[in-house]
């Protein structure tokens, strides 16, 4: 049945026992009743189509003002929970995967203020067509990419610092492109690579679909420790370890150089070689040096743009120890994305060049420290962040489980990512990844924050904590 004929169909709500939770638990009175629909709505208390009650019948049951309702009624219909239909009522939708939710699960930049990025990408783009040729978009790519886009990666990477050779480069559409690039190239199925504990999850996926195995290393504080390194890189033969040093992902972790130096000492003992993955540390005004810097004998680094100014480039460099190691990844390369995009990658190398780049990363840092600042006044202590990182780690104790929480923002219109999409080598840490920058505006950001700490003030009071 089409939604409209359901709506001709619908039968007026006059039974409100769906309305009980309502006055359980703690938060805003407006969400409870969005949170309460929800939970009518998916357990089939509430049918698709159902017609509800008037908001002021609705606020007379409830005892709370009219103007409550109304802003319940507005949330419910940006999460998808009901339609108002003018001059025949409100309501419930069929619902679906395509619900809005406020996504605090995915690391992107947040919009920078001050700056039109739509525009620039825009103006951007048609000055592109303009000044190149049009053959020279629309033809195949050599798979590393153009030697002018290498060019323009190894100035991205050096910033004020020596720039890799250009035969050492590679252009890729994304980071993980690369990631599996270097993978291929240096290792073989069955092959296993060492990292963190706690791990970005594309490698997680990376490694599962190439045939990889994947252990994890213990660390501390500082990071992971050169003897466990040692150790399970013995006992497993592995030739690759992979590394996000700065502003570590999910932990927000910065590796101090004594750190870095002793795991290079290690690498080279060990015959490893490293993949430096480095997508934040434009976000530091004082990071420590890379691995790159330290060990370019040893080290396969890859830095995106995608994370310090936008997805929609989809551009990452690569570079490689010797200019060998940069052919066969290149080979790889080929073998997986035939190219990067050239119009990204095109416009990427123009922004490099021209200092844009560099601008629009300053200006996402900028947001990004304010949006830190927000969350550190609203949620609870015992958050692992760094002033500019797009994330916060929150570890949970025995307040309430990650997979729990992630499942009762859920209903609250918000994504989180659980510890265990983290985890390598079992024993999920019980902790959440809160992102900050997909949210649209600050005030978004804060509407979300405000959420999540109601569910885990609900939690330590049933669990007797003060909260």
């Amino acid at each position: 049945m089409a939604w409209g004929d359901m709506q001709d169909s619908a039968h007026a709500v006059s039974d409100l026992s769906w309305l009980a939770p309502v006055g359980t638990g703690g938060g805003p009175i407006y969400l409870r009743i969005v949170e309460a629909l929800g939970e009518a709505r998916a357990s089939g208390l509430l049918q698709p189509g159902d017609r509800l009650p008037p908001q002021r019948d609705l606020a007379q049951a409830l005892g709370v003002d009219l103007t409550t309702v109304t802003r319940a009624f507005m949330e419910a219909r940006r999460r998808n929970l009901i339609e108002a239909a003018p001059g025949r009522g409100t309501f419930v939708t069929p619902g679906g995967s395509d619900e809005p939710v406020l996504d605090l699960s995915m690391n992107i930049p947040p919009a920078p203020l001050g700056i039109n990025l739509p525009a620039l990408i825009r103006s951007g783009i048609d000055g592109l067509l303009k000044r190149s040729s049009a053959e020279a978009l629309l033809s195949y790519h050599p798979g590393p990419g153009s030697a002018s886009e290498r060019a323009a990666g190894s100035q991205w990477i050096a910033g004020e610092g020596d720039r890799p050779a250009v035969a050492r480069m590679a252009v890729g559409s994304g980071a993980q492109a690369l990631l599996a690039a270097a993978v291929l190239a240096h290792s073989r199925e069955g092959d296993v690579i060492l990292t963190d504990m706690c791990t970005y999850p594309g490698l997680i996926s990376l490694t599962r679909a190439l045939g990889r195995g994947l252990v994890g290393v213990p660390g501390d504080a500082d990071g992971m420790l050169p003897d466990a390194l040692e150790m399970q890189a013995r006992h497993c033969s592995a030739r690759l370890v992979y590394l996000n040093p700065t502003l570590h992902n999910p932990t927000t972790l910065v590796m101090p150089q004594a750190r870095r130096e002793d795991l290079v000492t290690a690498a080279r003992r060990l015959g490893l070689t490293i993949v430096e993955d480095d997508p934040y540390s434009r976000f530091l005004a004082d990071a420590p040096p890379s691995l790159l810097s330290l060990a370019p004998d040893v080290t396969i680094h890859v830095a995106t743009l995608a994370k310090c100014i936008s997805p929609f480039l989809r551009t990452a460099f690569l570079v490689a120890p010797e200019v060998e190691t940069a052919e066969r990844i290149a080979a790889a390369l080929r073998g997986i994305t035939q190219m990067a995009p050239p119009l990204m990658t095109g416009l990427a190398a123009e922004w490099i060049r021209s200092g844009m780049a560099g601008e629009i990363a300053a200006a996402v840092r900028v947001e990004a420290v304010e949006r830190q600042r927000i969350a550190a006044s609203m949620l609870p202590t015992g958050a692992m962040t760094q002033e500019a990182s797009l994330n916060i780690w929150l570890p949970l104790q025995d307040v309430i489980g990650a997979e729990e929480l992630v499942r009762l923002a859920r209903r609250r219109g918000l994504a989180i990512s659980p510890g265990g999409e983290f985890a390598v080598s079992g024993g999920a840490a019980n902790a959440v990844r809160i992102a900050l920058g997909a949210a649209a505006s600050r005030e978004r950001l804060k509407e979300g924050l405000r959420s999540l700490v109601s569910i885990l003030s609900e939690s330590r009071e049933r669990v007797g904590l003060v909260v």
